[in-house]
C-alpha cells in the first residue's frame, strides 16, 4: 500500500465508524424516574459523558448509542447498562429491581 491509501482508509473507517452511532443529540438531555419514593435523574451530556443523581450520591459514566436503537450506560468499574429507548422515554432495568422508565424533561 502506498503511503497516501492509509489515511483515505482511516478517513473512510472512521466515517463507517460515526454512520453506525446514533445521534446523540436526540438521546441526550435530563430523564427522570422515581424509585421507592425517591428521585433519580439521569443527565445524558451530547458528548457521551452522564450522571445519575438521587438525594444521596451522583455517579457519573459513559453512554453510546448502539446501532440497534438502545442506550448503553457504561459504569466506571466496567459494567454495561443497557436501556430501551422509547418516544422521550428510557427504560432500564437493574438487576433485582423492578424495570424503572425515566421520562425526558
Amino acid at each position: 500500500m502506498t503511503p497516501r491509501v492509509i489515511p483515505a482508509l482511516v478517513i473512510l473507517l472512521l466515517m463507517a465508524l460515526a454512520a453506525c452511532s446514533g445521534d446523540r443529540a436526540t438521546a441526550s438531555g435530563t430523564y427522570r424516574a422515581e424509585s421507592d419514593g425517591m428521585e433519580i435523574v439521569l443527565v445524558l451530556d451530547k458528548n457521551g459523558k452522564g450522571t445519575w443523581s438521587t438525594d444521596l450520591d451522583e455517579i457519573p459514566f459513559k453512554w453510546t448509542l448502539r446501532p440497534d436503537g438502545s442506550l448503553w450506560l457504561h459504569t466506571r468499574e466496567g459494567g454495561v447498562i443497557p436501556a430501551e429507548t422509547g418516544e422521550d422515554s428510557l427504560r432500564l432495568h437493574l438487576p433485582g429491581t423492578e424495570p424503572m422508565v425515566f421520562r425526558k424533561d
